[in-house]
């Protein structure tokens, strides 16, 4: 760099003293052809102007404001081959030549680093213009970091890398220029390897909502690069970033997309299972409840109250899917309206007794009449599946109880057994949709996870509170609140 320097300094002094030269000779020439010293004083000033073209900076312009008068006074002025002066006046001669030189010199060099700076903002602008086309048309992250790294390439003339994070899948990719020069080479890397290339480089992070998605790595000597190339430089990482940021949304817009189509393929696949399987299922539960009035023979009574007791599990799992797909869809309709208490959970409990018939469920209910804005029939379906959950849970000789009583303005809706109860580790995720309890009794029919979710959003629909807790001393009670 010292060396630079200096070669730079020499180049423009020996410019300075050789159009300094050049004047003087010519004025001499002039001379000859009867020129007045206005003619020279033109002159001098003229290789003042040059010089200020043709070097870096106005101390060389100052230095040949100073050579010129000195030459005139040396060769022009009386006595000559002096710097002696005659005529005093020209003293005042000399200042008005060196004022004149240097205020020249100064205002040329002015337009020329004007016009220096103009010519590097139009080559910057053009620069981030073409960069800028060059990232609009990527179709990845993967394509912005192979364009930015030649970009940067070409730019700084300098090996440039690009570390590119994938926080969805957990990998992370170095993009660099390939060893032949054409195109780009990728590899992954570990945590360890990320790190040092990072310390070892002049990193700039690149981070997309505050999620680092990946670093660009320059040579460490860049990190003393000049103002306006700084100005560059951040420019570019700038439109990298934001490069970025594009590739990142888009790809999670076309995922949105595409998870919301499969979402809608998924719920009306199971609408329309769903009610492709209700209307056979009714007319096997009909006629099953039907031969079981009629049967005598036990060995056959035995059949067909297992087929009873499997299409009405097989019904409630089907009420349970349509209800899903209105909830996801948001067509739940709910016809709140005042209803008795006591009718809702009697029906409730009918309706599974009758496909439940060896489990004995207790009632409690209060004495006096209680209606509350509900929609019964989704209510119905909340307190089937939760009798239908204590059922999987117990044996035939375990109790099973539903309760209802009044909490603060608010009526609270209980129903306990004393089963297996549930694991304390999987009470937080107990209404999560498609969560099974795997400590079920083996004698239960398996369920898909959805009865628990269900009654959560329903009881969320009407605006009340759901829980669940595991007894004293055996089993689990789930309770629900609704406001009257």
């Amino acid at each position: 760099m010292l060396k630079s320097f200096s070669k730079t300094l020499v180049v423009n002094l020996l410019i300075t003293f050789s159009l300094n030269v050049l004047a003087t000779v010519l004025s001499l020439l002039i001379q000859h052809f009867g020129f007045t010293e206005v003619n020279f004083v033109v002159v001098y000033i003229l290789s003042v102007l040059l010089t200020s073209r043709y070097t870096k900076g106005y101390v060389y312009g100052i230095i040949a404001s100073v050579l010129s008068m000195l030459s005139f006074n040396f060769f022009f002025t009386e006595p000559k081959y002096t710097f002696n002066v005659n005529d005093t006046t020209y003293i005042f001669t000399f200042m008005v030549i060196l004022l004149a030189a240097i205020l020249t010199s100064a205002l040329t060099s002015k337009l020329i680093y004007s016009k220096e700076l103009a010519d590097k903002r139009k080559e910057q602008a053009q620069t981030l213009y073409r960069i800028t086309s060059s990232l609009t048309k990527p179709g990845g992250i993967i394509d912005v970091a192979a364009v930015s790294v030649k970009c940067l390439a070409d730019l700084f003339g300098c090996t440039v890398i690009f570390i590119v994070i994938n926080n969805k899948d957990n990998t992370v990719q170095e993009i660099a220029p390939s060893v032949s020069g054409y195109g780009t080479t990728m590899k992954t890397l570990n945590a360890d390897k990320i790190k040092t290339i990072v310390k070892e480089h002049y990193s700039f992070p690149i981070i997309v909502r505050e999620n680092y998605a990946g670093y660009v790595c320059l040579p460490m000597r860049l990190k003393e690069m000049k103002k306006e190339n700084q100005f560059l430089l951040d420019s570019v990482i700038m439109q990298i970033t934001i490069a970025v940021q594009r590739e990142i949304l888009t790809a999670e817009k076309e995922s949105a997309k595409a998870e919301t189509e499969r979402e809608r393929f998924k719920s009306n696949l199971l609408r329309a299972i769903s009610h492709d399987l209700r209307t056979p299922l009714t007319g096997i539960v009909g006629s099953a409840e039907m031969l079981l009035q009629n049967l005598k023979d036990q060995e056959n009574i035995k059949f067909v109250q297992d087929i009873f007791e499997d299409s009405g599990w097989l019904i409630r799992l089907v009420e349970n899917i349509l209800n899903l797909t209105r909830i996801q869809e948001g067509r739940l309709a709910i016809n709140i309206q005042s209803e008795a208490v006591e009718e809702v959970v009697a029906e409730a409990v009918n309706r599974v007794s009758k496909h439940a018939p060896n489990h004995n469920i207790a009632v409690s209910i209060p004495n006096d009449v209680v209606f509350v804005p509900m929609d019964g029939r989704l209510i119905r379906q909340v307190l089937i599946n939760l009798i239908d959950n204590a059922i999987k849970h117990t044996t035939p000789s375990e109790n099973i109880n539903v309760s209802v009583r009044l909490v603060n303005k608010r009526v609270c809706f209980e129903v306990s057994d004393s089963g297996t109860g549930i694991n304390p580790e999987d009470l937080p995720k107990i209404f999560d949709m498609f969560f099974i309890v795997p400590n079920y009794h083996t004698d239960a029919k398996p369920g898909i996870g959805l009865g628990l979710s269900i009654c959560k959003a329903i009881i969320d629909f009407h605006e009340g509170e759901i829980m669940a807790e595991n007894n004293r001393e055996k089993g689990a009670t789930f309770r629900f609140f609704l406001n009257i």
